[in-house]
């Protein structure tokens, strides 16, 4: 049985014939068993020898040694026949489990051919769409890159639960085998009595070697081992919960504490910092998965943690402490945790803060004496390796806010939720909380991680293919009182939030470009001057501004291309009112920030592709569309900066001629037949675009 992950090849080719076999005969002997240890068509059997000699009246030596005899070996026939069944359970688990892994690879790689994505033996997917040479006219849509994730994440899902299933019944088997003459161990019931009992197991075996002590004394090879175990057990409630149990909220943190940070100048770094990031996600995803517990004794533990976050924690002899909620939160980064313990840490955290007061969380959680810990090694520090404080604990619960999008929502839709933590918290540098560090704040990314989640529904974490602007009424709430917040801040707009607004305004980019191209700003879906002033505080960074660029590129063709009543002219003149805001956007960013306006870094061609998860992936006809224009817009952007016009006048739009003009090719692609597609008429089609562009600038710049 396999060690490694199975490749496609493998899993493929496997024949299930042989292992049918060995059910069909395993259940033969099963039967054969049964009737030796208790009977069948009037054989004689152990459980008759057994009555026989527990009716006899045996005296002398036979009361003590023959009936021992005769009982053990009545009980033998017993264990044996009970041993058989687990074999046979999981022997026939595994056949079905393996069939269904067989299928579901089949159906994944005939559905993904036909969106054009070929899977090759080892697993990896890749476009397969035919050139236009072979084509011809036929239109093959290309699989976009967030596709291809999605379908290798597809494929990498199956293959993993293959292994899975391959190693939880050799592990199974081979423990029922480990004595030929031994049949007391009764063995599982079945694969997933089996997965439960392993993970049971290896909790009590971990459990023992953390009590031991000392575990930053741990060699490489043996924090690996404790690695694998938790990447291989972390959605196992057998091992999460029982792992959490048997630690107890202080072993818990300690735990972590001490493995992390050990003091005295042994902070981890090079391989084993790196290793233990991958530690810190396994053992978060181990947590999250024993935060769904619901048991009585689940339920403490969850307790027992949170009232936990406002101890110290450290080391004998070392004065510098670190708080619960300091490691808990580093614990947070990976997995889906309980919506219910989410909350009740929210509360808890929130709570802490506030009895706190008059200090701010950076003389909280980032004051010196708390020795500054080295708690998170999920990313890199100032000096390049793996691991940093990690001190603000609000910034590992808003990731684990980020990767529960459904809690993410309602928690957002709270009025003082939201006011607190957009406007009224304090955040700071954790690299250097009482200055100005490298000028990120990383509680506030994650902050816009966890708004993205809420305003969309979707995990910042995971691949997507979404194929509608649809939002529910909750996440609609969420986004326009979330644009009403930061457009009142205005200037004073985090820059950590740019990147991830620009990905959600454009995840609504229907809303943004009906109402940035309404003539009445009052009749739009999302109120005017807050999407004016948010846009342009996202357009104050150059990739942001790419980013909502392209979206919207990508929210004006795919309204050319819809199905819509009247005269098709009004989606031309849509998009030229949409440049010209878009273009008021752009000059009031860069008027803002004029003592250094000019963006000097190089555009590429889909450099800022990066919010594809999040937008509507369109045919093939409307890609081309949204390509040309995204092009033309590049191009000129570049020639901009190069000339180094970034503030031209307050009629920017007049650099935009190319990317009008793609767009009016486009409108007349989409409709041949309208009078401003015939030969000849070009002309008027760009004055209708550009003339729109005009009315849109201005009405923005008036509004601003």
């Amino acid at each position: 049985m396999a060690t490694d992950t199975l490749t496609v090849q493998e899993l493929d080719d496997l024949r299930l014939g042989t292992l049918k076999t060995s059910v069909d005969d395993w259940r033969t002997m099963v039967g054969r068993l049964e009737k030796l240890a208790t009977g069948g068509d009037g054989q004689v059997s152990a459980e008759d020898l057994q009555k026989k000699a527990d009716a006899a009246d045996w005296v002398g030596v036979n009361a003590t040694v023959s009936r021992q005899f005769v009982t053990r070996t009545a009980a033998q026939f017993d264990d044996a026949a009970s041993e058989a069944k687990s074999v046979l359970a999981v022997l026939s688990d595994a056949h079905a489990a393996f069939t269904q892994h067989k299928q579901d690879l089949r159906t994944a790689i005939d559905e993904l051919a036909k969106r054009s994505i070929y899977v090759n033996g080892n697993g990896s997917v890749i476009a397969s769409a035919p050139p236009p040479a072979v084509a011809g006219k036929a239109d093959i849509p290309r699989p976009t890159d967030q596709e291809l994730e999605v379908a290798q994440r597809r494929i990498t899902r199956i293959l993993w639960e293959a292994t899975e299933t391959d190693r939880i019944a050799a592990r199974a088997l081979r423990l029922l085998a480990k004595d030929k003459y031994d049949f007391t161990d009764q063995g599982s019931t079945g694969l997933e009595d089996a997965d439960h009992d392993q993970g049971r197991a290896d909790a009590e075996y971990w459990r023992k070697e953390i009590a031991k002590g000392n575990v930053e004394d741990w060699s490489e090879e043996k924090l690996a081992r404790f690695n694998e175990t938790l990447k291989n057990q972390r959605d196992n409630p057998g091992f999460t919960e029982t792992l959490a149990l048997d630690l107890g909220a202080d072993g818990t943190l300690q735990f972590w504490r001490d493995l992390a940070d050990p003091g005295q100048g042994r902070t981890p770094d090079g391989d084993r910092a790196k290793l233990l990031g991958d530690v810190q996600k396994n053992l978060s995803m181990s947590l999250a998965g024993a935060s769904h517990g619901t048991s009585p004794e689940m339920e403490a533990w969850k307790k027992d943690l949170i009232a936990a976050g406002g101890k110290l924690y450290g080391h004998e002899g070392i004065m510098a402490k670190t708080y619960g909620f300091q490691i808990m939160s580093n614990l947070m980064v990976k997995g889906k945790f309980d919506e219910g313990f989410l909350d009740d840490y929210y509360k808890g955290l929130r709570t802490f803060e506030a009895e706190k007061k008059p200090f701010d969380p950076a003389s909280i959680w980032g004051n010196p004496a708390l020795g500054g810990a080295q708690l998170d090694y999920t990313a890199k520090g100032p000096d390049g390796d793996y691991g940093t404080t990690g001190s603000d604990p609000m910034a590992g619960f808003l990731k684990a806010v980020s990767h529960n999008p459904d809690y993410a929502t309602e928690l957002f839709n709270r009025e003082d939720v939201a006011d607190y933590l957009l406007t009224e918290r304090e955040y700071y540098d954790e690299d250097d909380p009482y200055g100005k560090g490298d000028g990120t704040v990383q509680s506030r990314d994650a902050l816009g991680k966890a708004l993205l989640a809420a305003g969309t529904g979707l995990n910042p974490d995971q691949p997507h293919v979404i194929t509608s602007y649809d939002h529910t009424d909750a996440q609609r709430q969420v986004f326009d009182g979330t644009l009403r917040r930061l457009a009142d801040k205005g200037d004073d707009f985090p820059p950590e939030l740019r990147d991830d607004m620009a990905v959600l305004l454009g995840n609504w980019g229907a809303d943004v470009h009906q109402t940035a191209s309404e003539l009445d700003p009052d009749e739009g879906p999302l109120d005017y001057e807050d999407l004016l002033e948010v846009s342009k505080q996202v357009s104050r960074d150059q990739y942001a501004y790419g980013t909502l660029m392209e979206n919207v590129s990508q929210a004006i063709v795919a309204d050319i291309h819809a199905e819509h009543e009247g005269d098709p002219k009004e989606e031309l003149i849509r998009a030229g009112h949409t440049v010209g805001f878009m273009e008021s956007v752009r000059y009031q960013a860069l008027d803002t920030d004029k003592e250094d306006p000019s963006w000097p870094a190089k555009w590429g061609y889909h450099v800022v592709g990066g919010a594809a998860n999040f937008i509507p992936v369109v045919g093939d006809a409307v890609q081309r569309g949204v390509d040309s224009a995204a092009y033309a817009w590049q191009l000129e952007e570049q020639g901009r900066i190069d000339d180094e016009l970034s503030i031209d006048n307050r009629k920017n739009f007049t650099s935009r001629i190319k990317y009008l003009n793609a767009l009016g090719e486009e409108w007349s692609r989409v409709n041949p037949d309208h009078e401003l597609s015939a030969d000849g008429d070009k002309l008027l089609r760009q004055e209708v675009i550009g003339n729109s562009a005009f009315n849109g600038n201005d009405t923005a710049n008036r509004m601003a």
